[in-house]
């Protein structure tokens, strides 16, 4: 079978994605979801099981999207499409919690083949997160704006490792189907130029953004990225901004952060409800200063996401 295309969809996590998404998937023999592979998969495929069976096995941030998501797949698979789950990255870090909760230790996980670069790179990523956290809470802003940066840092290695080990693992099968979809998160762009290099040729590639007409009719920009984001891909595509720039993104990912709907929206009224509290969120961080940042991080830094939302607003 010679491949034609693989598709790309860089999107979020939210209902609201899912009718675009489909559209997609539809146009695909193979659908490659972002999420390492479960015993329990198939058989929730088949039927086999309920999904609210299947998802009570994982640990679900959207536990709405993931509901609809399966009812989407499953449908698709009836419908013939091959769904696949291929997130090495996060099979091998399933793999480290598993033998540290047995009681193995570190040098043994890490004499394990394949072990050791997912281990130091979640180590650091963890440790920087929880350094931030700790700096959070009552350090001067100049300090908890270097512990961002610090973070984004180690995070873009990790996102880094975390592609190439996803492109390599979807380039090995790419030959066994003639159209692949695969799901991705906004984030995690270092997977289009990863499976550029795997495949020889940029052609077969192709990059969509499932949300991208959503975002610009409410005047979006930038995919509605958020600012660390925005920071954590500078580190991850080797950019090296500039200290003004970093300092800039990191303090407005800290107003960000408080500020953006945390509960999952589902779409009634607005059918893209996170997509509209992402805009409004980032178009008030947009025109932030260092300054500005300094000065609302200090009023709602001890504030809870709904006090810090309607401190400025919203």
């Amino acid at each position: 079978m010679s491949l034609k295309r693989i598709t790309i969809g860089f999107s979020s996590h939210h209902t609201e994605v899912l009718p675009f998404m489909r559209w997609q998937m539809e146009r695909h023999r193979t659908i490659i979801l972002e999420e390492p592979p479960s015993a329990l998969f198939p058989d929730m495929l088949d039927g086999l099981i309920t999904i609210e069976d299947y998802l009570m096995e994982t640990d679900s941030q959207f536990p709405q999207f993931d509901r609809q998501m399966c009812e989407v797949i499953r449908e698709m698979h009836h419908h013939g499409k091959q769904i696949l789950q291929i997130e090495p990255y996060l099979e091998k870090l399933i793999q480290i919690h598993e033998l540290l909760t047995a009681g193995g230790t570190k040098d043994e996980v890490k004499a394990i083949p394949g072990l050791t670069e997912v281990y130091e790179a979640e180590s650091m990523a963890s440790g920087a997160l929880s350094n931030f956290y700790s700096t959070s809470m009552g350090a001067a802003f100049v300090d908890v704006v270097t512990a961002v940066k610090t973070f984004a840092k180690a995070d873009a290695k990790r996102l880094s490792l975390r592609e190439d080990l996803r492109a390599r693992a979807i380039a090995s099968m790419a030959g066994s189907s003639d159209s692949i979809f695969v799901e991705a998160g906004y984030i995690h762009y270092p997977l289009y130029l990863y499976l550029r290099r795997e495949l020889g040729s940029h052609r077969m590639v192709k990059v969509v953004y499932p949300m991208q007409g959503a975002v610009r009719g409410l005047g979006g920009k930038r995919r509605n990225l958020r600012p660390g984001d925005i920071l954590t891909l500078h580190y991850a595509l080797g950019h090296n901004p500039p200290e003004s720039l970093s300092d800039l993104l990191a303090a407005r990912s800290l107003i960000y952060i408080k500020m953006i709907e945390k509960d999952e929206l589902l779409p009634g009224s607005s059918p893209t409800p996170h997509c509209e509290d992402e805009v409004r969120v980032n178009r008030i961080v947009d025109n932030l200063s260092l300054d500005d940042c300094a000065i609302l991080f200090g009023k709602i830094r001890r504030m809870s996401n709904r006090e810090a939302r309607a401190a400025v607003g919203l």
